[in-house]
């Protein structure tokens, strides 16, 4: 990868921890055209190959993998509970030995573009407020989390506390302005704002880059998506004693569509045996947006508990597919239904038709609702 550098101020800096935030980060660093740098925590599969393909596009200037192992083999021993709080509140003592590790070429940056609440990214932008560097921070897309206001953004009353004290003011002040695929959406749930919601330039719809998809991810030539129905797959530990029931649906569903016309796309997650009788897209780790921009979803049915990539055709390619959400009978153990609720209920009223996002409270209610689907695209 990118090798280190002398020191210098750069424009932006750019964090990434998923393949979805890299539609953003392409789109926003081709449309500012600025000098910037690409820093990857390498949380998803083939991160470094990734890297490298972004990296030979030119587009930044340099492209980096962090060492994030070695931060969290450091300061980070448990994944959850209270020692986990406290070993993270611990981190914020270090932030500057930190630091030198996640950005190693040794710039400094104008501006910093970093999604929700990512920990690594966290780290790097309080040793900013510590130094007292001019530098202005802008909130991404990253899905559904980032149509709730600051809600995915604000800390706990203890670690906003740690935060305060060592950093001051500026580190719980989370009126950034911010770049979203679908600010309308936004504007629906949020209302007004005292910082700017501005639309992303999505860099897929202009000709000129139309080969930046195919460059970065691979996908070869067969994303066609022939089938009407896709079943969203998530992972199914967390449903406990739903999990039956939800076995019971998706085999309706099955006999519903018929074998030839429905395909799961598994969670990239998921490590469970495949379900028998079921069709499965066989590339799982090509992020759903690509089939999305490269197929025609209008007349598609997605289908999911309630995964937020539901939202993801009328959110990054304005097409409006069918949409059956489960949640309201169907919970996953822990699953917060009211922003959820909120949220599909404000993808609802952004559709031309709002009767094509559909949200039963029961098996019943969802079987009434395959029947029109299928009353509907089958005339």
């Amino acid at each position: 990868m990118s090798k280190k550098t002398p020191s210098l101020l750069k424009d932006s800096c750019y964090f990434c921890t998923s393949t979805y935030q890299l539609f953003s980060i392409l789109s926003l660093a081709i449309s500012r055209d600025e000098k910037s740098d690409l820093f990857i925590d390498p949380q998803f599969a083939d991160a470094e190959a990734i890297a490298q393909r972004v990296e030979s596009l030119g587009i930044f200037e340099g492209v980096y993998i962090i060492d994030s192992k070695k931060i969290y083999s450091k300061y980070i021993s448990r994944e959850s509970g209270i020692i986990n709080h406290l070993q993270i509140a611990r981190t914020y003592f270090h932030v500057g030995s930190i630091s030198n590790i996640i950005v190693s070429n040794n710039a400094t940056y104008k501006n910093i573009f970093v999604s929700s609440r990512a920990f690594i990214p966290r780290l790097y932008i309080l040793n900013c407020y510590k130094k007292k560097q001019d530098v202005k921070v802008y909130y991404f897309d990253d899905g559904v989390g980032s149509y709730y206001g600051n809600s995915a953004l604000n800390p706990s009353k203890a670690d906003g506390m740690v935060r305060k004290v060592l950093f001051g003011k500026k580190a719980l002040d989370f009126d950034q302005d911010r770049y979203l695929m679908f600010p309308e959406m936004y504007k629906k749930i949020n209302g007004e704002t005292p910082y700017q919601v501005w639309e992303i330039d999505r860099f897929f719809d202009h000709p000129q880059y139309s080969d930046v998809l195919d460059k970065v991810f691979v996908p070869g030539n067969d994303v066609a998506l022939p089938e009407s129905a896709v079943i969203l797959e998530e992972l199914s530990g967390s449903f406990g004693k739903n999990k039956e029931k939800l076995n019971s649906l998706y085999e309706y569903t099955l006999k519903a569509f018929g074998s030839s016309d429905l395909i799961m796309k598994r969670h990239p997650r998921s490590k469970e045996e495949k379900r028998k009788g079921f069709r499965y897209y066989q590339k799982s780790e090509l992020p759903f947006e690509i089939l999305c921009i490269r197929n025609d979803m209008n007349k598609k049915v997605l289908i999911s508990v309630g995964s937020t990539a539901l939202s993801t055709p009328k959110m990054i390619t304005g097409q409006e597919p069918y949409v059956v959400l489960l949640y309201k009978f169907i919970q996953n153990e822990g699953m917060n239904q009211a922003p959820l609720d909120h949220f599909f209920t404000a993808l609802k009223e952004s559709y031309s038709d709002s009767d094509k996002v559909m949200i039963p409270n029961s098996f019943e209610e969802y079987k009434e609702c395959i029947v029109k689907i299928l009353g509907e695209i089958r005339r």
